[in-house]
């Protein structure tokens, strides 16, 4: 169906977060979507909810905890939509927000990824846009984040970046020619890089202000073990992708001397050695 959105819901755990945000999806939802939930491995009895509340979804069952980008590609493998709606599990739209992400894409063939504004569930302003992740990047996005509550700061820049998953909608067609997310990032940064590689394929990417989302942010993450080093993971991989030599350098000596498990320092050790590092799927422009 031309023009459909399928809307990829990636849920590990999410417990009663999982319920409210589907529950606020179906409040908003137009009637040209589908609803695909990739389960990665839950054990806390959310799926079983979804599926007796939700009949209407497609639930993807994937047995173990793939990870987020992962998951999202075995979702989009299964969606019939031109456009893909990824929706972290403690995120909804809000009233006419899908529409003005789709009529974006509609009207403006170079767009390959639109995303909404974010706010907090007290409506407080969230961040849905970050710098170049880059050293200097990192370094202006900490002072950024102490003024998050402030309106100016969420002024456009001359250069976004990057914009967040946790509520974007991608066209179906770049999305597939850069071969979706980079399924060696198991949580964290593959949104950042998924994002310079619709750049760097020729994509342009920008912003819906007049559409806005609502993310409870963590709450799709509470329950997952080794987050501080899944962090720290897709970190090194993003830098060793895409960044300069010193700059992988610095990040090495900067995560190492955070980290005090040896298996974790261990761990972070062999991915900044990894040659699977310094590769990364080239595309051609649409």
């Amino acid at each position: 169906m031309s023009g459909r959105v399928s809307v990829l819901v990636v849920n590990f755990n999410g417990g009663s977060t999982l319920e409210t945000a589907l529950e606020k999806w179906r409040e908003v939802c137009p009637e040209w979507h589908e609803l695909i939930v990739a389960d990665n491995g839950s054990t806390d009895g959310s799926l079983d909810r979804a599926r007796e509340q939700f009949p209407d979804a497609e639930i993807l069952e994937l047995g173990e905890n793939l990870g987020f980008g992962t998951a999202n590609n075995r979702a989009a493998e299964r969606a019939e939509g031109d456009y893909l709606l990824l929706l972290n599990s403690d995120a909804w739209p809000l009233p006419g927000c899908v529409e003005r992400l789709k009529s974006t894409l509609d009207q403006r063939p170079e767009v390959g990824l639109v995303c909404p504004r974010l706010v907090y569930a007290d409506d407080r302003p969230q961040f849905h846009w970050a710098p170049v992740t880059s050293v200097l990047g990192e370094a202006i996005q900490i002072v950024r984040n102490r003024f998050e509550s402030c309106p100016w700061v969420h002024r456009p820049w001359p250069s976004r970046g990057w914009f967040t998953a946790a509520c974007v909608m991608v066209r179906k067609r770049a999305f597939q020619q850069i071969g979706g997310f980079d399924e060696g990032f198991f949580l964290y940064f593959e949104d950042v890089d998924l994002c310079l590689r619709l750049r760097q394929a020729g994509w342009r990417l920008v912003d819906e202000p007049a559409a806005t989302a609502k993310h409870l942010k963590g709450g799709s993450q509470a329950t997952a073990a080794g987050t501080s080093l899944h962090y720290r993971l897709g970190q090194a991989r993003y830098y060793c992708k895409h960044r300069p030599r010193w700059e992988q350098q610095f990040i090495r000596r900067k995560i190492l001397a955070k980290l005090k498990d040896r298996d974790d320092r261990r761990r972070l050790q062999e991915a900044f050695e990894s040659r699977a590092f310094e590769t990364h799927t080239q595309a051609s422009p649409p």
